[in-house]
């Protein structure tokens, strides 16, 4: 059963491995250079600060300046201070911010549709479903196999991810790791196997590889945002005793107000709201699978 499933979908490994390995690599580059960056420009300031150099940011105060023109000469190398970080690094947002939830969707539907619609496409379920191996163990079993796999690829490219945020935020372009909560650490490994869950539960009812796809990618794109407003609004939150700014440092703001108190969710809330939203992503796969299994056992003949 295994030797099969490898030589049916090796292929569809290969380029999933390959695509998954090229965007984590494009990741580290990024998160490499941002943090380089920062680091020359924390050397920088800390070579003002021996100069007597005001800092970057002073507006005003005494400073014991020993040369004006080494002042002068340190303060070309960084003209605008932090201020050059977010055009520089600001594609990371829609490419790897936005783009990594879609593009495990997409991995996730183009593996998971095959599954059971390619059979039928190709009518190999005739021979597949008559041999020693039961449907339900077959089904089960490339069904355990390939979301495992995909579920690890996930957590890895979400691991990556949670890697490349830490300059970005450091460097002022995002205020907190609640602005990539969808997409890094678990919350990734969750949206690809829901995506691959539903892909197969669509081929099996719609019994057409394409249409499945794009069924699929719909009720992801409706499931993913309906679990992330539970996640975000209907767990436990704090509230403020003012406005908004009066948020602890790193929290989650759920709704703003300039006169009112504020619900948020602390910053060491992250972690168990990635494993709620981990759990309500993998409960909806189960129940989809078990869907699939219902169309696969009475419909794909």
């Amino acid at each position: 059963m295994i030797c099969l499933l490898w030589r049916q979908h090796r292929g569809q490994a290969m380029w999933t491995a390959l695509i998954l390995v090229a965007f984590s690599a494009l990741m580290v580059g990024v998160g490499l250079s941002a943090s380089h960056w920062l680091a020359g420009y924390h050397q920088w300031v800390r070579a003002l600060a021996d100069a007597g150099c005001p800092p970057p940011d002073a507006h005003s105060g005494d400073f014991h300046v020993g040369s004006a023109t080494t002042c002068q000469s340190l303060r070309a190398l960084y003209p605008g201070a932090l201020m050059p970080f977010g055009p520089r690094y600001n594609f990371a947002i829609p490419a790897f911010q936005d783009g990594l939830p879609a593009m495990l969707a997409i991995i996730g539907a183009l593996v998971g549709a095959p599954v059971v619609a390619r059979e039928i496409e190709q009518r190999t379920q005739l021979v597949s479903w008559t041999q020693s191996v039961s449907r339900r163990h077959w089904y089960v079993t490339k069904v355990a196999l390939l979301a495992g796999a995909l579920a690890l690829m996930g957590l890895i490219v979400g691991v990556v991810a949670d890697q490349l945020q830490r300059p970005l935020a450091t460097g002022g372009l995002i205020s907190s790791r609640f602005v990539w909560f969808f997409s890094m650490d678990l919350a990734l490994m969750g949206e690809i196997v829901l995506a691959f869950a539903l892909a197969v539960a669509f081929g099996a009812w719609l019994r057409q590889t394409l249409p499945a796809v794009g069924a699929a990618l719909a009720a992801f794109l409706v499931l993913l945002l309906a679990s992330g407003w539970a996640v975000r609004t209907l767990t436990p939150a704090s509230h403020t005793s003012g406005p908004a700014f009066d948020v602890p440092l790193g929290g989650w703001i759920l709704q703003t107000s300039q006169t009112h108190s504020v619900p948020y969710h602390a910053a060491n809330q992250y972690w168990p709201l990635q494993l709620t939203f981990l759990a309500i992503l993998l409960a909806l796969a189960v129940g989809v699978l078990a869907v699939g299994w219902y169309a696969t056992r009475t419909r794909a003949v």
